[in-house]
């Protein structure tokens, strides 16, 4: 394999550019638009996913069943600056990015997430995507108090 920087900065720079599609379709709730972001054979994981929440999709077709009905739920208005961190391998970046503005539809709470991603690219594609989250954040926007002390004590 040849090592050429040039086109080493050309393919993080197409993956900074997929990302920001990602925050986009999102913040305009655009499902259709999210999904072409994704390989037909991509993986997304919720390393940090407490038992009883999703843990890992496997392909385009679970990936879009979980997401479609995002906009009935979240209502994201701002994303923070993301921080790009990339490995030797040009394909796999490493994102520090946050939800600044946020509620949870279903029970009116803000939802004020911080998370670390690292994410895989091929051919202009998601093949990979590794979602690290507070799940506390996550419980306390999703639920109300007895559900999340049953929810911990099931841990």
């Amino acid at each position: 394999m040849t090592f050429n920087p040039a086109d080493n900065e050309k393919v993080r720079e197409a993956s900074r550019e997929i990302f920001s599609k990602f925050c986009k379709s999102l913040l305009e709730k655009d499902m259709n638009q999210f999904i072409e972001l994704f390989d037909d054979n991509a993986l997304f994981e919720f390393p940090y996913a407490p038992k009883g929440f999703t843990q890992k999709l496997e392909g385009k077709a679970a990936i879009y069943e979980y997401i479609k009905d995002f906009p009935q739920r979240f209502d994201i208005s701002q994303f923070s600056e993301p921080t790009f961190h990339f490995t030797l391998n040009p394909n796999i970046m490493v994102v520090e990015f946050g939800i600044e503005e946020a509620q949870v539809l279903t029970t009116d709470k803000p939802y004020l997430q911080k998370y670390i991603s690292v994410i895989e690219t091929r051919d202009h594609k998601i093949v990979h995507y590794k979602d690290y989250w507070n799940p506390l954040v996550a419980l306390t926007a999703l639920l109300d108090t007895a559900s999340i002390q049953k929810l911990l004590n099931e841990q």
